[in-house]
């Protein structure tokens, strides 16, 4: 190896310069033990499938591959490919596919890196799997004096389970491929080629594969890399390594094959995800065949952009040439992509393939860390961000921003381009005519005064304005996305700063395809032989990890704004989310930390976390003076808290604070959680001596940090939420006794009535009632008024959103609806009745009425209709692992208790609090499941001991938290994020084990689950030790990358029973065609004709709104948004699946508000003249005769295969 102080070079034959070597298969000499195929079946040839690589340790540098494979082949048998290797990335290095090396420079003072070089391995591919057992069996003489010992074979157990069943991989060696855009039908834009030694102008040819196996593409190349260290620039390494593009099949939107050229078009919805890793040193591959270069125990390493033009993360089309003679491979390749749902089409020799040219800035470097519209004279931010979201979308790219493009938004003003450039993102596809598209836009929305003025973006947002028009940026490994400004519930940060709100940023880090960014994608790991043999080795970081840690301490620019990081919150960092500011001149990050408050000096993970509260969605309501609060004293009692987080409001400011809030009933909530100055917590509603001057009375335990901002901020309130099992409460109840059969009859019911509610209006009214009273409200008003679902599209639609969330509930999560049960905020018995072992509980019958209630409504002096609950009890907390986190206590009748409704009312006395036994819960704010089902209480109704849930000793640090201790913070925890492991190792070993949760290795992660929970107030890092690591994974759990097992237990029992019957389709019978529809003439009203026009330009502006909604949450249907039953999200969405609800509902509900006001108007009439105005203009809605009148029955071809006539599109209530 050459070695240069400056640069060092370790070149490695790559495995595609093995395979262009000339090679020949060995002839028998009869060694051979046993009859090797004539090529593998992996690749697409008969016969039985490969065995798995082994990994072979136990020699040195001195066998060359070829040395190992031929002692290997007269021990053991035939070897199809050994691959040797001595090299790793180097410790504390980062790749850089397109650095520009210059000349080596002999400098004898210079340090060098080190090179990554570890003891020698190898891979071996044997042809026959019982050459395995042979070769750990056999002793035989590697090298010098060494033999092998069976440890030193290491079988591929995990690429075993990848290739199960009869998939087969089609292999398409020597491709070459072509990442870019399409600027016109027959028009493809590159902007890289996959080229070797970062040479542009060369094509290398690649391995192109389409795994049916995993239902993934690989494409597989050698490129060289240069390994920087940070700090140490002058020093870098050069290595070949081995390159990987990879994504799923689901995520191709097109593909379209051309016999002219023998060429492949893959159009995809994301950028593929990137690996690399050092190459094999020496490859030994004697076979005449092509062999799939993908050793699954070679980790390969998660990196960002090889391309120095970025083009990875910004072009979503490539291009692969392949050989003629892969056609057959190609057509069964299409075949498969077309039976997942893969619209292809094969074009014959007489059509031409496509005109491929390079783009203008072929091969140039990309300026930032990501594309996006930077500053044009005239235009303003939330133009240019729009523009950059239309891009970054898919449905224009960078080349079609032309300068009549730019011409075209210049001359309309800021609100006419905000409407226009909405109604564009609202679109599917990619656009070609992108400018007669634009103007056609911007002559729609110029014409409609009326719904420009109802652009949130172009209104002054006020300090007490409880909405703010948010902006979120996506980043990626590779690239980024700007996603469409919505409205959502803002924060006391937000609303203090609104002069400069849209200066905001809600920053995701997320993976491609938004896809959650796991730790593995930040973190290095070795070949477990590897690691082996050198355990302190691998504490080092991804490329990944890198391009994070430089966004949050370096900043990026965008759209003529550079971007800072600002704040991020307990919930934020679970999520890979944090706030960025753009500073103005005027308005600094320092002033706004100084204006939120004094935090904790000395504790990052404290500080972090309350800094983060002043983030927290809120409703701000009323201003309280100092002299209006009361501070009390907290309940402790053998080092326990028993008031931990709650507080106490009168009656009189619940009333004032209830008319501030959107509330969906008539009735002043018993309980609000709050922020208000530096607190955070519930206050409950009571009664007090001094109410009248006294409103507010506070704990020491709900004080978090020091504020001066005395607005009362409301959180949540207490109202009806209907309780379900889970797998972590169904695996402790069957641990704690509770019979299967319980389980099985719960299921059963459950799915007898979803089963029912398309036909049964009465079961379908109960379903909404009991299992979504909240997000069911229109189709439970619409089931109540009498429409059915076999004849009125929009009921239908929603029924079946709702029913396949329930279904998808019961598949993924086993959540079963408990009508005997709800989901309750924890308060405190202020008056000391409850004994310990009791609780009160006064649960609010379910209602789909009064749901649209408007704010400041009078609210009703009778007592709400509630039911008190005596008898034994259990609840629990999510999360839940300990078998003492189910409490078995005795609810009582206690009439002094009866205003609190909705509640779970805990006693101030015993030995510890019954929250703190479930879960180590407190009273800020916790919910917990509560059942009085008897067929759930465990037998012999007594609690097991809890567990200790101590807090551990936080980290302190000697000096002032500084900034840069905040990003260290953050990034910490993204790597090392290890709750998510925890819990669903948990499930396996209770599932495994006879004691269920009881197991020794449950305990053990349940103790680990409790410090990984605390671990952003502490800043102490869990990590879970190998040996309760679970190998393979129950069936339920779904894991299609690792060995699966038929579960024995319960939850397989009932998993395996929904999707036997049901599969995983669970709305294609759902289906409406224009002969099902049966239009109801009561809808008809004299006069209805007049609103025909209006409607018809409301429902197209609502449209726009609503598909540029649906496609930035990749959302199927209108109906889901309607029901707040999202069941078709996919992704990061789905894996936060609660915060992206929770900003989705309101999100809708801010839309549905909107149009409800453009509705109503704002004449001033008489209320029977207002009733007769609604009537009438209601049925022009809702008119299906008077607009197929006017635009002919096209109208009903509706997204995803559902027929939705103008009745059901715009989803609004009947007045």
């Amino acid at each position: 190896m050459a070695t240069d102080s400056h640069l060092h070079r370790r070149r490695s034959p790559s495995p595609r310069e093995g395979r262009q070597r000339k090679r020949r298969r060995p002839a028998d000499d009869g060694r051979r033990h046993e009859q090797e195929p004539s090529c593998p079946a992996a690749e697409g040839s008969p016969g039985e499938p490969p065995p798995p690589p082994v990994m072979l340790r136990g020699f040195d540098d001195r066998i060359s591959a070829r040395g190992l494979a031929d002692r290997l082949e007269a021990a053991a048998g035939t070897v199809w490919r050994c691959r040797v290797k001595t090299s790793v990335t180097p410790p504390g290095s980062y790749p850089d596919f397109h650095l520009q090396l210059p000349p080596l420079v002999t400098a004898a003072a210079a340090t060098s890196p080190h090179d990554g070089a570890v003891p020698a391995h190898a891979f071996v591919h044997f042809a026959r799997p019982g050459a395995v057992a042979r070769a750990a069996r056999s002793g035989l003489q590697l090298c010098g004096d060494g033999r092998a010992r069976p440890s030193d074979v290491i079988s591929s157990s995990l690429r075993a389970a990848r290739r199960r069943g009869d998939a087969r991989p089609m292999l398409f060696p020597d491709s070459r491929v072509e990442a870019g855009d399409l600027v016109a039908p027959g028009t493809f834009l590159a902007a890289w080629r996959a080229a070797d030694d970062g040479d542009p102008a060369s094509a290398s040819p690649l391995d192109f594969v389409v795994d049916p196996s995993g239902g993934r593409c690989r494409l597989l190349f050698a490129r060289d890399a240069a390994f920087v260290s940070p700090g140490a620039c002058a020093a870098v390494l050069l290595c070949c390594c081995d390159v990987k593009l990879e994504f799923p099949v689901g995520d191709v939107v097109r593909a379209a094959a051309f016999m002219d050229d023998d060429s492949l078009l893959l159009q995809l919805s994301a950028a593929p995800l990137l690996f690399y890793r050092t190459a094999g040193d020496d490859v030994r591959a004697p076979v005449p065949f092509d062999l799939i270069d993908d050793d699954g125990d070679d980790p390969w390493i998660r990196t960002t952009d090889v391309t120095p033009g970025g083009a990875i993360g910004r072009c979503r089309a490539y291009r692969v040439s392949f050989g003629t003679r892969f056609w057959p491979a190609m057509r069964d390749a299409l075949e498969y992509m077309k039976a997942q749902g893969v619209p292809v089409e094969i074009l014959d020799a007489r059509r031409r393939g496509l005109t491929v040219r390079d783009e203008p800035e072929f091969g140039m470097p990309m300026p930032g860390m990501f594309f996006s519209v930077q500053r044009v004279e005239g235009l303003s931010f939330p133009v240019l961000y729009l523009v950059s979201a239309l891009v970054h979308s898919g449905v224009v790219n960078q080349h079609q921003l032309t300068a009549e493009f730019f011409s075209l938004l210049k001359r309309e003003r800021d609100a006419v381009n905000v409407a226009a450039l909405t109604k564009l993102l609202g679109g599917k596809f990619q656009v070609f005519d992108v400018c007669p598209r634009l103007k056609n836009a911007q002559d729609w929305a110029a014409s409609k005064p009326k719904l420009l003025g109802h652009l949130h973006s172009m209104r002054k947002v006020g300090a007490d304005d409880y909405n703010a028009e948010m902006r979120r940026l996506v980043i990626t490994p590779t690239g980024a996305c700007c996603m469409p400004p919505q409205l959502e519930l803002s924060n006391r940060v937000i609303r203090h700063y609104h002069h400069v709100a849209d200066r905001f940023l809600r920053v995701t880090f997320m993976d491609e395809g938004t896809q959650r960014l796991n730790t593995s994608a930040m973190n290095l790991y070795a070949a477990p032989i590897v690691k082996d043999m050198m355990p302190n080795l691998f504490q080092q970081k991804t490329a990944v990890y890198r391009r994070v840690q430089t966004i949050l301490t370096e900043g990026f620019h965008m759209c003529g704004r550079k971007y800072s990081f600002l704040a991020s919150s307990s919930n934020q960092l679970r999520s890979r989310s944090a706030w960025f500011f753009a500073e103005d001149g005027t308005t600094t990050i320092a002033g706004i930390r100084e204006w939120m408050g004094q935090f904790p000096s000395n504790n990052v993970a404290k500080h972090t976390a309350r800094m983060g509260l002043c983030f927290t969605s809120t409703y701000p309501t009323v201003t309280i003076q100092r002299d209006e609060m009361e501070f009390l004293q907290d309940v402790n009692h053998n080092e326990y808290n028993f008031s931990d987080g709650i507080g106490k409001i009168t009656p009189k400011l619940a009333f004032e604070v209830a008319k501030k809030l959107p509330l969906t009933d008539n009735y002043v909530p018993s309980a609000f959680q709050i922020r208000f100055a530096g607190y955070k917590g519930v206050v409950a509603v009571w009664p007090g001596a001094n109410e009248e001057t006294r409103l507010l009375s506070l704990r020491p335990s709900m004080k978090k940090f020091d504020s001066d901002h005395y607005v009362f901020e409301v959180v949540s309130w207490t109202k009806v939420q209907p309780a379900f099992l889970n797998r972590q409460i169904i695996t402790l109840l069957s641990t704690l006794g509770v019979p299967d059969s319980v389980f099985r009859e719960m299921q059963n019911a459950m799915l007898h009535n979803l089963d029912k509610i398309l036909t049964h209006s009465d079961v379908a009214y109960e379903v909404v009632r009991t299992c979504c009273p909240e997000h069911g409200s229109t189709a439970g008003l619409m089931l109540s008024a009498g429409f059915a679902p076999a004849n009125e599209p929009h009921l239908r639609a929603m029924l079946l959103a709702i029913r396949s969330s329930l279904m998808q509930g019961l598949l993924e999560k086993e959540r079963i609806s408990v009508p005997k049960g709800r989901w309750l905020v924890g308060c405190l018995d202020e008056f000391g009745i409850l004994e310990h072992g009791q609780c009160f509980i006064r649960a609010s019958a379910p209602s789909v009425n009064n749901r649209f209630l408007r704010h400041g409504a009078i609210f009703s002096s009778a007592s709400k209709r509630a039911e008190t609950i005596v008898g034994t009890v259990v609840i629990a907390k999510n999360p839940c692992l300990h078998p003492g986190d189910v409490r078995i206590l005795e609810a009582v009748d206690v009439p002094e208790l009866h205003h609190l409704v909705d509640c779970l009312v805990f006693p101030r006395k015993g030995d510890r609090p019954h929250a703190n036994e479930a879960s180590g819960s407190d009273l800020d704010g916790d919910v917990f499941f509560v059942t009085w089902d008897e067929r759930l209480v465990p037998p012999g109704k007594i609690s097991r001991s809890p567990m200790d849930y101590s807090p551990a000793e936080a980290i302190q640090l000697p000096r002032e938290v500084l900034p840069h201790d905040i990003i260290d913070f953050y990034l910490e925890n993204m790597v090392s994020d290890n709750l998510g492991r925890i819990s669903n190792a948990h499930v396996v070993h209770a599932d495994c084990s006879k004691n269920g949760a009881m197991d020794e290795k449950c305990i053990q992660l349940a103790k680990l689950a409790a410090i990984a929970v605390d671990s952003l107030k502490t800043g102490k890092i869990v990590t879970m030790p190998t040996y309760l690591r679970p190998t393979e994974y129950p069936d339920f759990m779904r894991k299609e990358d690792a060995i699966s097992y038929k579960s024995e237990k319960i939850l397989g029992e009932l998993y395996r029973s929904i999707k036997a019957a049901y599969g995983y389709d669970s709305v294609s019978h759902g289906t409406i065609t224009l002969n099902d529809l049966v239009y109801d003439m009561d809808l008809e009203v004299p006069g209805a004709s007049y609103f025909l026009e209006d409607a018809w330009q409301c429902k197209c502006s609502y449209e726009a709104k609503l598909n540029a909604l649906l496609s930035q949450y990749n959302i199927q249907t209108e109906a889901e948004l309607v029901t707040w039953e999202a069941w078709s999200l996919t992704g990061g969405n789905k894996k936060q699946h609660y915060e992206t609800q929770e900003r989705l509902n309101y999100s809708y509900f801010q839309l549905h508000e909107e149009y409800r006001s453009i509705f109503e108007g704002n004449a001033e009439m008489s209320e029977e003249k207002k009733n007769l105005v609604y009537e009438t203009k209601a049925s022009a809605w809702c008119s299906k005769p008077g607009i197929l009148a006017a635009v002919g029955p096209l109208w009903l071809c509706g997204r995803s295969g559902l027929v939705n006539p103008p009745i059901i599109r715009l989803g609004l209530p009947m007045p």
